[in-house]
């Protein structure tokens, strides 16, 4: 049986559970793996996919994405 986890990790497991990519954005089956990881104040998460190959880092962006155009 596994040890319940330490309660003082609970939020960042919650956000970890929410915000896990959950589809290759190359072909849409689920990651193989995804590790989330911080640079700086940026959340990242590593994922690689078994179904088509994939591997790279994949930034939540929150509630809006961010575009490279300038705003109009």
């Amino acid at each position: 049986m596994q040890a319940p986890p330490d309660r003082r990790f609970a939020a960042d497991a919650e956000a970890h559970r929410r915000d896990a990519p959950r589809h290759c954005p190359a072909c849409g089956a689920p990651p193989a793996i995804a590790t989330e990881f911080w640079e700086g104040t940026a959340r990242r998460f590593y994922c690689s996919c078994s179904a088509c190959g994939w591997t790279g880092e994949i930034t939540p962006t929150g509630d809006v994405a961010v575009g490279h155009e300038p705003e109009h």
